[in-house]
């Protein structure tokens, strides 16, 4: 029993220690993906959104307060500047997302391509890996078409999420079909993300491995995997960098109230989810590869047999 324990912690045992066999590259890279996250928060939350938020929020309440047949209500209604707030609200809205998926994208692609490395036995400086990649010694289309497949199926999925009602139980006490919908779509959103996960680093290990070939692999590895393991690849991709959101949350509430703690709080925030982030891809990646171990090690002994 407890060389099966052994067993199904081997791979996030591996993806914990891969840091210490090349720290000049994954010390680096964690305090910049931390820097950035930082920057973002403080760019995008302190200084624009947060504000612009505020202001829109004062201006409805004051609306909302003022009798509906007064001056001051039709002059509160005929204000540009809260308009104009909240347009430019919403620019920094989508702005916002565009930055953080090309965030992510970087983020994922020097991530994998460091644990992938490091793996291989290779030990690449940050300054080597980004040498490597900018002259295209490492290939990035497979990798990149990927990622785009996961992110296009993740915009899907929560989609058909936000038309899926919430949970509901029936008078009985049992969950309704809605209910029941809702419940499947939760499960299989935690087995896709480990399936994003490994697919993508699939395509970076194998780049001729990509987009929904590469999907389809990382499904039958995650499938034929043991279960135990699988599920402990879940736990790690989907929930474990929720962990740090309680930081985020907490520094919304001391924004108004002490700016130098809400600021410290959202850098431990950023350092925190990034970690956890670089966890997640790393323990992905040590996956992949004991998966594919074990699938060629199945199919050698079908042979034999």
């Amino acid at each position: 029993m407890a060389a099966k324990t052994t067993s199904c912690f081997t791979f996030l045992k591996e993806a914990l220690l891969l840091p210490t066999l090349n720290p000049k590259l994954f010390t680096p890279l964690l305090l910049l993906f931390a820097t950035a996250a930082f920057l973002d928060h403080v760019v995008n939350f302190v200084f624009l959104q947060q504000p612009l938020a505020d202001a829109v929020a004062n201006h409805v309440a004051a609306a909302n307060s003022a009798d509906s047949s007064s001056a001051e209500h039709a002059s509160l209604m005929e204000m540009e500047r809260p308009k104009q707030d909240g347009v430019r609200l919403i620019l920094i809205a989508v702005s916002e997302v565009v930055v953080a998926l090309a965030v992510s994208f970087v983020r994922r692609i020097l991530a994998l391509f460091a644990a992938s490395t490091t793996y291989s036995g290779h030990r690449h400086s940050l300054a080597e890996l980004l040498r490597e990649l900018v002259k295209g010694e490492i290939g990035l289309t497979g990798p990149s078409i990927t990622i785009a497949v996961v992110d296009a199926l993740d915009f899907a999925s929560a989609v058909l999420a936000a038309l899926i009602p919430a949970p509901a139980l029936t008078v009985t006490g049992v969950l309704s079909v809605q209910g029941l919908a809702y419940l499947i779509a939760l499960l299989a959103s935690l087995y896709f993300t480990a399936v994003a996960l490994v697919g993508v680093a699939a395509s970076v290990v194998d780049g001729r491995c990509r987009g929904v070939r590469a999907l389809r692999r990382a499904r039958r590895l995650v499938t034929l995997a043991r279960g135990k393991e699988g599920l402990l690849l879940v736990l790690v991709a989907h929930l474990v960098p929720t962990v740090a959101a309680p930081l985020y949350r907490a520094a919304l509430v001391y924004a108004k109230t002490s700016m130098a703690v809400c600021l410290c709080l959202l850098a431990a925030h950023a350092f925190l989810s990034c970690a956890l982030q670089l966890l997640s891809l790393m323990a992905a990646t040590v996956y992949y590869h004991h998966a594919m171990r074990r699938s060629k090690e199945v199919i050698h002994a079908l042979r034999l047999s």
